[in-house]
């Protein structure tokens, strides 16, 4: 009996070990921040489809929040991403106690994994070369303004696909929340 309990035990840990490991590889990953690369242009603001009413953002962290475009508080999924640049591929873990619109498809695999996958990306680096301190206000406005376009495939039932455009901030492009309070101080003074 003892050995019965023990080897049921130990099954348990190595599942409870993987899931844990696999969990984390999700939550504190990281997209890479390197220029030229396709995860710098997906973390670099947020894309719009305004046809299909649909937001996604990518933070920098490596969060993912999906919206409605004309409701941001109508949320469809958020939770943590992982870039696949070589498949194309953005990996999804849904977190379960987000808030969320269940009605959406979001293709699950196991209730908490899903995938898009992105195709064309196409994205302007005016003046990557430089930092943000350095430029001037024209380059500054330049980078903003700066057109970018993806089309992102759910591998849900439907297989929708959105042609989004990005926008930037101020924040996503520095990626903190007190750019926005240095540039203005940096420009009051």
């Amino acid at each position: 009996m003892k050995k019965a309990v023990s080897g049921i035990l130990g099954v348990l840990f190595v599942l409870i070990v993987i899931c844990g490991v696999f969990v984390c590889s999700y939550v504190f990953n990281e997209p890479k921040h390197d220029k030229g690369t396709e995860s710098r242009q997906l973390i670099l603001g947020y894309w719009t489809d305004e046809d299909d009413d649909m937001r996604f953002y990518f933070d920098q962290t490596g969060e993912f929040r999906i919206v409605k475009a004309s409701d941001e508080d109508h949320i469809y999924a958020e939770g943590w991403f992982k870039v696949n640049e070589k498949a194309g591929k953005i990996k999804l873990m849904l977190n379960p106690k987000g808030e969320r619109d269940t009605s959406y498809d979001m293709g699950e695999k196991l209730k908490l994994f899903s995938e898009i996958t992105y195709r064309k990306l196409k994205a302007d680096e005016p003046h990557s070369d430089k930092g943000w301190t350095f430029l001037s206000e024209r380059e500054r406005k330049e980078i903003m303004e700066a057109e970018a376009t993806c089309t992102f495939v759910m591998s849900n039932s439907e297989e929708n696909v959105y042609n989004c455009e990005r926008t930037r901030t101020i924040k996503e492009f520095n990626g903190d929340a007190k750019a926005d309070n240095r540039i203005k101080d940096a420009a009051n003074k």
